[in-house]
């Protein structure tokens, strides 16, 4: 008898355990069944006016009654500090928006939660282009650690009344880029100067990006880094940097202020006609329209002796390892990233789509502007995401650019300082 009751005991503090166990879990895992989740979500918008993104938080609150989402919008001026001062002192959100180049900075806090685990079941992961699972991971860990939200993909816009006149088709290769610059390049109203440059070059800040597919074209995988040592200072890229200098140097078919040209001053040229070609992307479409009409388009960039390379613009979204509830944090930035959302928001937006199934809608293959986003997104990378990059891109890509333009170094010696630079530790 006293053996029995003392089973019966045991099995009873053992199923009390299981249940204190598993009750325990329950919260360290996400809520429990019957709890009302409530989630803080930062995001800044472009237009702070625009109700789209808040009537989406909406939708998603009615149809996840046990997940609410408490939107915060704000200004992109203040945002990262603000996210940054969070991640140091407490009182990050559960999720918010993101950027690729801040990864470094909260994984140095342990601040962001990877989301691969949650991946492996998201019935989605298929319909987003290949290529951004790749540029997503940018850590020497190869942990993604964002999910997809909207894109902006660098491809060239030209006139196709110029091109018309000059005799020349869309170019496929940069030689045959130097080819229509030069043919575009033109006195027009014959008085011996030229009114017309074949190309707007961007020798200031942020001029690295469309520098980026001259060079990184002729790199052997088109890759810049690779397992944390620079690779880009190869014989063949040091050609293709020579080919970007001489466009000003030697052939003449960029506007002679190219050196100090920034994003003001090329679209400006291209929009009164001063230059011929230009590269940006999507968000600059609805006001080329506006000053053109239907005679402007689009093309992906040209491709070296190793295909194509152009860069890329992106938002994010991002979860934090300080969230209580992770399992319903990466249920809201995957819901974020479906078909239905994604189409939505780029549709207010302008922005471009990530799924592929949203790219083949009809409204978006009608857009000359997006299907030159679509064709070029394969070829779409960043920068190497790196302490030094900050710096690499604000102050030393332009210096060391203008120098090699004015002639004060060569291009080698340029390709050699920005290498060098690049990959410091």
């Amino acid at each position: 008898m006293r053996m029995k009751r003392s089973y019966r005991s045991v099995v009873s503090l053992t199923l009390v355990l299981l249940l204190a166990v598993s009750l325990f879990a329950g919260v360290v895992n996400g809520a429990k069944s019957n709890e009302v989740v409530r989630l803080k979500h930062w995001v800044w918008l472009d237009n702070p006016n625009d109700p789209t993104f808040a009537n989406m938080v909406k939708q998603f609150n009615a149809t996840h009654p046990n997940i609410q989402v408490d939107l915060e919008v704000v200004p992109w001026g203040d945002f990262h500090t603000k996210l940054l001062t969070a991640a140091a002192g407490g009182g990050l959100p559960d999720t918010s928006a993101f950027k690729l180049t801040w990864i470094p900075e909260f994984t140095g806090l342990n601040a962001l939660q990877p989301v691969d685990s949650y991946l492996r079941s998201w019935k989605a992961r298929s319909d987003i282009q290949p290529n951004l699972w790749n540029v997503y991971k940018v850590t020497n860990d190869k942990k993604t650690y964002v999910m997809p939200w909207v894109i902006q993909v660098l491809y060239m816009y030209y006139r196709p009344s110029l091109f018309k006149q000059a005799g020349v088709q869309v170019p496929k290769t940069w030689d045959d880029f130097l080819e229509a610059a030069k043919k575009l390049t033109v006195d027009k109203d014959g008085d011996g100067k030229i009114d017309q440059y074949g190309f707007g070059m961007r020798g200031a800040r942020y001029g690295h990006e469309p520098w980026g597919s001259f060079v990184f074209s002729n790199v052997k995988g088109n890759k810049i880094m690779d397992k944390g040592k620079v690779v880009f200072n190869t014989a063949d890229a040091r050609k293709g940097n020579q080919f970007y200098i001489d466009l000003y140097r030697k052939h003449k078919v960029v506007p002679p202020t190219a050196p100090r040209d920034g994003f003001a001053e090329i679209i400006a040229n291209f929009k009164s006609g001063r230059t011929a070609m230009v590269v940006h992307h999507i968000m600059s479409s609805p006001d080329m329209v506006k000053t053109f009409g239907d005679d402007v388009s689009a093309f992906a960039v040209p491709a070296g002796k190793y295909g194509r390379w152009t860069s890329l613009g992106d938002t994010e979204n991002a979860m934090y390892s300080t969230s209580k509830y992770k399992k319903e944090a990466f249920t809201f930035i995957a819901w974020l990233a479906e078909k239905e959302q994604i189409d939505r928001w780029c549709r207010a937006s302008g922005n471009v789509p990530v799924c592929k199934s949203v790219q083949a809608m009809e409204y978006y293959q009608n857009n000359r502007f997006m299907k030159a986003s679509f064709e070029s997104m394969p070829y779409a990378h960043v920068y190497p995401v790196t302490p030094v990059m900050g710096e690499w891109i604000e102050s030393l890509w332009p210096a060391t650019t203008q120098q090699a333009l004015e002639g004060a170094i060569t291009a080698d010696q340029m390709m050699k300082t920005l290498a060098e630079a690049m990959g410091k530790k």
